[in-house]
């Protein structure tokens, strides 16, 4: 049953920013007949519904990027930095009274997803009449139609993800609506998705393959885009969390009946494979494909560095053929000052720019793969052969060899050599190379030196890694910060890549296997191909040569384990990981009283540096699973119910 929602008032928003298209604001038009009376009005009415879209870059409004332990700051406010939205949720601050990242009604960091949902249901009612835009042509009212449709879906969507059940919103209410009309209701799980999926499917096709436009419609929604997002949330609805997720077995609407599915449906595995695929396909017709630094440099560099920056790029370069969606500059500005450490003395009065206090933990960083492409936990080579797995928080002294990783003669963690390239591209830390930032060559590169009294250490009690680990992977490599002046390059953040579905497709083809001894071979060619990507062999020939495990990769269980730590580490600082862990039931037994730890940065010499310090310790409870509602709302609304625990 569709759910219709509030009265239709025109509300044109301020805009953030999505492409080129959507830089240019739009007017504040009194009246909806302005509004679309004429095509150049009616398309800044559809800039607005762009608009709404959350700003995935940007630390405080998108809870995946800081509400877990991938990253941790030395303060949630001071006078240099405020992140108390998303960071407070790590901290175990999220609150009914006035919730964290409010995505409902629009506040502390979260847009107001039922105000965007508005707008587009006012534009698809207007543009839909044909007497209206008169100098709108078919083609495009469909296009335009069917952007705002799928922006519908998504909004939906992104609501789905973080409360579960909610009120869909088809259709604006008219002004004569009852007190009673108003207080909806939230639809059961699958109605939710039911809605999302069916609204995608009747209008992808009128959207284009790929943006031929690229210098002003860039960012703007085509067909791979919209079933990817259907695709994630197919993917999102055969997750443990909502498919027969027995914990809510009590939590019942009005009607007595349960808001989610309480017997597990493996089919749904068999619907997201099948959505994946397709998402793939229509991907690939449209020219995207993995990202490839080797395409786009004319630089010659060592392997091992090109495969480190291919991760990096795909998510930093602007458009690039891998991103399927990204919207508009996304406050990446902002997050990689965050992110940035200071490289050179000359840096010095470069504080807010050069802030480096975006800090992965010491958790992402043992996460990564080992050189070998396994677990550095079941690699045989540091488990066996060199007991370096057991002493991997010692000191060693990098040689000529590790030159493109790890500065010559500087001492460091063992922890820190022989891993796979994408722990180089995506974390800076205290000895590694930082490869851009106005040199390109492999043998004249950038070097962290991050001990307190260090360039790149901490110099004073704010503006620091808190870890001693730098987010490299969000700080596109041209940026150049100089004494004088300072050039950073912003970029669409990706909502998704083809890695991301790639693995999406071999995780739902993996579940949907009913014989556990049985693992087809798709499953490993669409992790494979991520692999290789980044320089390593496939999963079965690398753990049968490299693991203490070997077997692991022939059962739908190990499988298992071994996709859900690829995403964890190609999609890492993504914001991905948080909700995945969600998705999983898995966020409880990763957070819930978990250590955040991290290098000694208060110390100044290798000895006292490489010591392992608890910084903080999280909380993370069952009802944390799902976003609260609103004291208010619910006193407001007495049909809505609240989520279990608050």
């Amino acid at each position: 049953m569709k759910i219709k929602k509030i009265i239709a008032l025109m509300l044109i928003g301020v805009l953030s920013g999505c492409s080129d298209f959507l830089d240019v604001a739009p007017d504040n038009i009194a009246t909806i007949d302005m509004a679309f009376n004429n095509k150049t009005n009616a398309e800044k009415y559809l800039a607005t519904c762009y608009s709404r879209i959350p700003l995935y870059g940007a630390q405080r409004d998108n809870p995946g990027l800081t509400a877990g332990n991938d990253v941790w700051f030395y303060t949630m406010e001071d006078q240099y930095f405020d992140n108390k939205w998303s960071f407070g949720i790590a901290n175990g601050l999220q609150n009914i009274n006035d919730p964290l990242n409010n995505y409902w009604d629009g506040a502390n960091g979260g847009k107001a997803l039922y105000q965007a949902i508005r707008d587009c249901n006012i534009f698809i009612e207007n543009v839909s009449n044909r007497e209206r835009v008169p100098d709108l042509d078919e083609p495009e009212r469909r296009r335009w139609i069917a952007e705002v449709q799928v922006l519908k879906a998504f909004y939906h969507y992104y609501l789905f993800q973080l409360y579960g059940p909610i009120p869909i919103v088809d259709e604006n209410l008219p002004i004569s609506a009852t007190v009673e009309e108003v207080r909806v209701r939230r639809n059961k799980v699958e109605e939710v998705v039911d809605y999302i999926v069916n609204t995608i499917d009747k209008v992808y096709m009128d959207l284009p393959l790929k943006i031929n436009n690229e210098a002003t419609e860039m960012g703007r929604l085509t067909q791979p885009a919209a079933l990817a997002i259907k695709a994630k949330t197919l993917l999102l609805a055969a997750s443990p969390l909502f498919n027969g997720n027995t914990d809510y077995a009590n939590f019942k609407d009005w009607d007595g009946e349960a808001f989610f599915p309480q017997t597990y449906d493996a089919d749904k595995w068999v619907l997201a494979a099948e959505a994946c695929k397709v998402a793939l396909d229509v991907a690939i017709d449209a020219g995207h494909k993995l990202y490839d630094f080797g395409d786009e440099t004319l630089i010659e560099l060592p392997d091992d560095l090109m495969y480190s920056m291919n991760v990096r790029q795909a998510v930093t370069e602007r458009f690039n053929v891998e991103l399927i969606w990204g919207c508009g500059k996304s406050w990446t500005y902002d997050l990689q000052c965050n992110c940035q450490p200071k490289l050179m003395i000359s840096q010095a009065a470069k504080q807010f720019t050069c802030k480096s206090l975006y800090s992965p933990t010491l958790d992402i960083a043992e996460m990564f793969y080992s050189n070998n492409g396994v677990p550095i936990e079941e690699d045989k080579d540091w488990i066996i052969n060199s007991n370096d797995y057991m002493n991997r928080y010692q000191i060693q002294i990098a040689e000529e060899k590790d030159k493109y990783f790890i500065k010559p003669g500087y001492q460091t963690a063992k922890l820190h050599f022989n891993r796979e390239p994408r722990f180089y591209g995506t974390l800076g830390f205290d000895g590694s190379s930082w490869y851009g930032h106005g040199k390109e060559y492999a043998d004249d590169m950038y070097y962290l030196e991050a001990k307190k009294g260090q360039v790149s250490g901490m110099s004073m009690l704010s503006l620091y890694s808190i870890t001693g680990y730098f987010a490299k992977k969000l700080v596109y490599y041209k940026n150049i910060i100089s004494e004088t002046s300072e050039v950073i390059e912003e970029y669409p953040f990706p909502i998704i890549r083809m890695a991301d579905l790639y693995l999406m497709y071999a995780e739902a083809l993996n579940e949907a296997t009913e014989n556990g001894e049985f693992v087809p071979q798709e499953v490993y060619d669409n992790i494979d191909i991520v692999r290789e990507r980044s320089g390593l062999k496939g999963v079965k020939e690398a753990w049968s040569t490299y693991s203490i495990n070997p077997n692991k990769p022939n059962t739908k269980e190990g499988m298992r384990e071994i996709i859900r730590r690829e995403r964890q580490i190609e999609l890492a600082l993504e914001g991905v990981r948080y909700h995945d862990l969600r998705r999983w039931k898995l966020a409880r037994s990763t957070y819930n009283n978990a250590l955040i730890k991290g290098w000694n940065v208060e110390k100044g010499n290798a000895e006292e540096y490489y010591e392992v310090r608890n910084i903080a310790q999280m909380k993370y409870s069952q009802k944390d699973y799902l976003w609260p509602l609103k004291y208010d709302d619910i006193i407001n609304n007495p049909n809505l119910k609240q989520n279990p625990g608050w």
